[in-house]
């Protein structure tokens, strides 16, 4: 019983509740989105515009990248100096591809960009830096020690020796506080460091001097046999490298091995399927023995050999293809005392046709125009050529400008044959060289030069003004003792001042007005009608000297 009375309670309730539910409802508007609901979602949020990083350091040769979020893509960006550091106007995506220009010295450079919603730029400071210059190779030397009569770009077994770069900037000045990695590329060496838990290593970074100069020390261990090394120097901050390379020389008793490095067989291939190399060089190197020694080779007519007769131990001679195809050629080396290398250890030589068809030269590369003239060019007008030719796609930079205004190339870079490249930005006068250079090798290159020398555009002439422009009432009696000042404002001077249809005895002091601000003087208007055929007696028209001429008028009022 119990419980049936307080399940009938529960449903009471139960259908209460709904019930108000329902009305609650209906006061709100009904739901389901109602006009009157208040909980209309806001728009949504566009995030501010940014770019990262905010300063940047670029090297000319090294590109470097920017990134954009936020505001209303597509984006734009531009160059408070384009001559250094020029960009794409119109951003392809969120990311900025920054290709600077070489420069003199350090240049700092604002990049701004827009989004497509908002004016308002966000400047990307940009410090272009002179591209860090390396020597083109890595000087090795080593250190004396007995039995070892040669130091100039040879390390013995079992000894020291130092590697250096120097690393300058344009001027030929060293640059101190540069970051440069060493890496060990081939050979029984290692690098010296100050770690004392890994003393040897194959990988060392230094840090250049007052000089410049980067220098790590390398390791040769004992009874290493005779072999080439080779050690490449890397600029950290733009990537930049140079390898060399130098010998590794065993010390043995009384130098009697007699050899020549590197070994093994070279094989040179031709440009093309119908042709051997021409010109191509292999470089050796004989040790041991007892020098001088004479090189021969099994192809005498076949290449040519220099010097047949190397004078040192560690010494070089230079084998050089002239054309003709060989295969293994090999070499006879004979020291003072007529020994020979043991077991015929000499290295071999191959020259052999390439695999593909001859490939037919590129045209030339042309502008059209080569040479384009304006006088009185301001940064709205555009100036366009097109390349053909070459090896597209081509790429345009800016090579001088001595425009007030930085000039702006568009496109830049991935230019096909027949696109028009836009120049403009240039203001007069000026003279703005552009070059378009395109990928094949060597690279081919062309150059526009536009030619802006005119004046500047003179400035827009202000409205010619009279003040006041009507004197006088239509009671008032004329009198040929009353003067009347006008002033002249705007346009060009000088100015006529004269009347249009003169009463007997009137005059204008001076006739001529030389510039803005000065005034003439109306005087000798006698009482009484004017003339016949004279109704504009007292009306007065100046004109200024200006192309076409602007006219104003004054007129004094009295009878």
């Amino acid at each position: 019983m119990v419980n049936r009375y307080i399940g009938a309670t529960l449903r009471s309730a139960l259908a209460f509740l709904g019930t108000a539910g329902i009305l609650l409802l209906s006061g709100c508007g009904g739901g389901n989105g109602a006009p009157n609901n208040p909980y209309t979602p806001p728009p949504p949020v566009v995030p501010a515009l940014q770019v990262l990083p905010p300063t940047i350091t670029v090297y000319p040769g090294t590109p470097a990248t920017l990134t954009i979020s936020g505001g209303v893509p597509p984006y734009r960006a531009f160059s408070s100096d384009a001559t250094a550091l020029p960009v794409t106007t119109n951003v392809s995506g969120s990311t900025l591809v920054l290709a600077a220009n070489n420069v003199a010295a350090a240049t700092t450079v604002t990049i701004s960009v827009q989004d497509s919603a908002s004016t308002t730029p966000f400047n990307v400071t940009a410090n272009v830096s002179p591209a860090p210059l390396l020597p083109t190779t890595v000087r090795v030397t080593g250190n004396t020690t007995p039995g070892c009569d040669s130091t100039d770009n040879t390390v013995c077994s079992g000894s020291t020796g130092t590697a250096r770069v120097k690393v300058t900037g344009n001027g030929g000045n060293g640059i101190a506080g540069r970051s440069v990695r060493y890496d060990v590329i081939q050979g029984n060496f290692q690098l010296v460091s100050t770690n004392p838990a890994q003393p040897l290593v194959q990988t060392l970074t230094v840090t250049t001097d007052a000089n410049g100069d980067a220098v790590v020390v390398l390791n040769v261990p004992s009874n290493t046999p005779t072999q080439s090394g080779i050690i490449r120097a890397t600029d950290i901050n733009t990537g930049q490298s140079v390898t060399g390379s130098f010998l590794i020389q065993q010390i043995t008793v009384d130098g009697a091995v007699l050899a020549v490095l590197p070994q093994g067989n070279t094989t040179i291939t031709g440009p093309d399927n119908l042709h051997c190399s021409s010109g191509v060089s292999v470089t050796n190197y004989i040790f041991g023995g007892t020098p001088p020694y004479t090189v021969g080779t099994n192809f005498p007519q076949a290449v040519t050999i220099s010097p047949t007769t190397v004078t040192r131990n560690g010494g070089a001679f230079v084998t050089t293809t002239n054309g003709a195809c060989f295969t293994n050629l090999t070499y006879v080396i004979t020291d003072a005392t007529g020994r020979v290398i043991p077991n015929g250890a000499y290295p071999t030589v191959t020259n052999e046709l390439g695999a593909g068809p001859p490939v037919p030269p590129p045209s030339a590369l042309v502008v059209t125009p080569g040479a384009i003239a304006r006088n009185n060019c301001v940064p709205a007008n555009s100036f366009p050529f097109v390349g053909t030719g070459g090896s597209p796609p081509y790429f345009a930079v800016v090579l001088s400008s001595t425009s007030t205004t930085s000039p702006v190339v568009s496109p830049q870079n991935n230019i096909t044959s027949g696109t028009a490249v836009n120049v403009s930005g240039i203001t007069s006068p000026s003279t703005t060289v552009v070059q378009l250079a395109d990928n094949s090798s060597p690279r081919q290159t062309a150059t526009v030069t536009i030619d802006c020398t005119g004046a500047p555009p003179p400035p827009t002439p202000t409205p010619l003004v009279v003040t006041p422009q009507t004197q006088g009432t239509a009671t008032t009696a004329c009198a040929a003792t009353q003067t009347y000042t006008f002033v002249i404002a705007g346009g060009t001077g000088p100015y006529s001042v004269f009347f249009q249809s003169p009463r007997p005895g009137a005059t204008i002091t001076p006739a001529s007005v030389t510039s803005s601000g000065q005034s003439f003087v109306v005087s000798g208007l006698a009482s009484g009608a004017p003339p016949a055929g004279a109704s504009g007696a007292n009306n007065i028209t100046i004109v200024d000297s200006g192309a076409p001429a602007l006219v104003t008028t004054a007129s004094v009022v009295c009878q």
